[in-house]
């Protein structure tokens, strides 16, 4: 009943639950050579969804020696690097060296469509020495979809990036991105509950409140001490501006309607037009 609710959404999206099916054969698990397993302590999976201050959370834990969490399975910034391998069993011996500390601790970020990839090939939790998993969400849900219907217009997905088109308010690419989360959201609910895992849960608006205190949370999930800097910082800034707030306004004056679940002339997948 779930892949069926799930189903209609289409694309990756969609595959990031219907590519968790119940019941199906599963992938084979990576030999891990004994030299890379050797140097490992813990591992860090960061369970997430676009848009969420991910790039933020990775840069800190960083530069706290608690692994180098990038998206090391389908993020386009390293699927861009020459030579850089399509394999996720390849994939995955680079985030383990890569991605590594030299606290031993290995980190990724992780979205539920690129899980759904890798699902396909390699059974990465039996993969992954000793993982630990970390929540990642955002409280302002629609505030994440605004930021990430802009970043996919300008291409501007960190601060550090230029912009490559100017921003242009669409309500219906924000609405998109609104569904697109919940359901990356709903796989990652779903994923843990019936696999019956643990997992940190931390926000971005706690990170950027506590970031010290976020930090240690995840040390000690890993079973290590931070590294601390003088300056503790991802090497980020917020590109949320005026901009954003503009565009919230007028997407909640087009789209407010407690009345029911439909949004404009579309509705929430799953839920019948009434």
């Amino acid at each position: 009943m779930v892949l069926e609710f799930l189903r209609p959404a289409g694309g990756v999206f969609a595959e990031a639950m219907i590519g968790m099916q119940l019941f199906r054969r599963r992938p084979p698990t990576v030999k891990i050579p004994p030299d890379i397993l050797s140097e490992i302590r813990a591992g860090i999976l960061v369970c997430t969804s676009p848009r969420s201050g991910s790039n933020h959370l990775a840069g800190l834990m960083a530069s706290a020696g608690l692994g180098n969490p990038l998206e090391w399975f389908g993020g386009r910034r390293l699927l861009e690097l020459p030579g850089y391998p399509r394999e996720p069993s390849a994939q995955l011996l680079r985030a383990l060296t890569e991605g590594r500390s030299s606290s031993g601790v290995y980190a990724i970020k992780l979205f539920a469509s690129q899980f759904a990839q890798v699902a396909k090939k390699v059974n990465l939790p039996a993969s992954l020495p000793n993982p630990r998993y970390v929540r990642l969400t955002r409280s302002d849900l629609l505030g994440q979809a605004i930021s990430w219907a802009r970043a996919r217009q300008t291409r501007r997905f960190r601060s550090t990036e230029v912009s490559h088109a100017p921003p242009r308010y669409d309500s219906g690419a924000i609405a998109e991105s609104l569904e697109k989360i919940l359901m990356e959201n709903l796989a990652w609910d779903a994923w843990f509950a019936k696999n019956g895992l643990s997992f940190l849960a931390l926000t971005y608006e706690q990170i950027q409140q506590d970031p010290v205190g976020s930090l240690k949370t995840i040390a000690q999930l890993a079973g290590v001490e931070p590294v601390w800097r003088t300056n503790l910082e991802s090497g980020l800034e917020v590109q949320r501006d005026a901009i954003n707030d503009e565009w919230r306004k007028r997407f909640l004056s087009e789209y407010t309607d407690p009345s029911s679940f439909r949004h404009g002339k579309n509705y929430i997948r799953g839920f019948l037009k009434n």
